[in-house]
């Protein structure tokens, strides 16, 4: 008698990866994919086109043969440049050694928590917060915990909630100033108490700077101006500063102690960061640095009309003081934001972010971004305005 073998089942695939929540953001981006004429307000990347001179240095790298991998750490010219750029906002010598360049500020991110973070421990994460700091948590087996952002504060964090939620397995702290998706922008001396909390606990200090050149009132206060050598990381890039959201270049400044931990993980990850876009990169730090002014003003023009339209409504819980961001209170259409935003987006064709992506505070919100030409922004505005206010039935 024959024998007949039959196939084994498949073995099952990653449950951590399956069970990764999903970024809303992503979710409404698929919808508005489908219709036509969206107003594009969940979209958080400028409008501008790359500075042609940054174009041009590519083109000119590619030709004279720039198309090789670098080292894992990046271009030493540009960690150079990096270097020099942060020494002199931080005013203290930064060496270049302390640069790794990545792909995008996400690599920065997924590589300063990842570094000092592992399976078991917890992170402190601000509630509400872009989504991907949750899910880098639970992609490397850790515990995300959340840290209030009240819009009675002015959607800052209170170091004492901060410091109560600390516990033994409290490996860091992250915090992202200007911030997405509230628009907030850290004062000195709250960053210094940060720092404090960090250092007394003996915690590392992870600060997402992305949004550092884009600020409308008072300064950009770096957590790499406060000392805390060994304990922090500071994540910033070329995405927003300099529109170049597509070349996938950010930065992460390492403790001198982790740099070559944080270098040592780019291999499995992405090698290193496109050769053609590091020297882009030389180009937007070495080049005219009047773009990124001029790119500055056209949000604050946009911000400031998002102010107008919500003017008195009491619908705007802050007025953002940087990034390109702000939250529109939708409560009182008895709405949870991800219903609020997909009804919108099919009834009015406008697509905003429902605040639930940012964390659980946040779903009495709508994220809107600023980011789209100054009368198309101010229909969709108008539009989301008129709709929450639209009687009920």
């Amino acid at each position: 008698m024959l024998k007949t073998s039959s196939t084994p089942a498949l073995r099952p695939a990653s449950a951590r990866a399956r069970s990764m929540p999903r970024s809303a953001i992503r979710e409404i981006m698929a919808l508005a994919a489908e219709r036509a004429d969206v107003v594009h307000l969940e979209v958080g990347e400028p409008d501008a086109i790359t500075p042609q001179h940054i174009i041009d240095a590519a083109f000119q790298a590619a030709r004279a043969g720039w198309t090789k991998y670098s080292s894992n750490s990046g271009l030493p010219a540009l960690r150079q440049l990096i270097a020099q750029r942060v020494s002199r906002r931080w005013r203290t010598e930064v060496p270049a050694a302390q640069v790794v360049v990545t792909t995008g500020a996400i690599g920065a991110l997924y590589t300063a928590i990842t570094t000092v973070v592992e399976a078991g421990d917890e992170i402190l994460i601000p509630d509400p917060g872009w989504p991907n700091y949750e899910s880098i948590a639970h992609l490397i087996g850790a515990t995300a915990v959340r840290y209030g952002l009240q819009a009675k504060g002015g959607f800052l964090p209170d170091p004492d909630e901060i410091a109560s939620k600390v516990t033994a397995r409290t490996k860091a702290i992250l915090i992202n100033t200007p911030g997405n998706p509230t628009g907030a922008v850290f004062p000195r001396e709250l960053m210094a108490r940060l720092a404090e909390i960090a250092r007394e606990r003996g915690l590392y200090l992870v600060s997402d700077e992305i949004y550092e050149d884009i600020v409308f009132r008072g300064e950009h206060v770096s957590i790499g101006e406060f000392g805390l050598g060994a304990q922090a990381f500071v994540i910033s890039g070329f995405s927003k500063s300099f529109a170049m959201t597509g070349w996938r270049l950010g930065w992460l400044v390492c403790p001198p102690e982790l740099a070559a931990v944080a270098t040592g993980l780019q291999e499995p990850l992405t090698s290193c960061a496109s050769t053609i876009a590091q020297k882009a990169g030389e180009a937007a730090l070495s080049g005219p640095q009047d773009c990124v002014a001029a790119f500055r003003d056209t949000f604050r023009r946009r911000r400031d009309i998002l102010v107008e339209v919500f003017g008195e409504s009491g619908l705007l819980p802050m007025v953002p003081e940087g990034a390109f961001y702000g939250l529109v209170e939708v409560s009182r259409t008895g709405l949870k934001s991800l219903e609020f935003a997909k009804r919108f987006l099919l009834e009015r064709n406008v697509a905003t972010v429902p605040g639930i992506t940012f964390g659980p505070s946040c779903d009495r919100y709508v994220r809107v971004a600023f980011t789209i030409e100054d009368e198309r922004l101010r229909d969709g505005l108008e539009r989301l305005r008129e709709f929450i206010e639209k009687p009920k039935g």
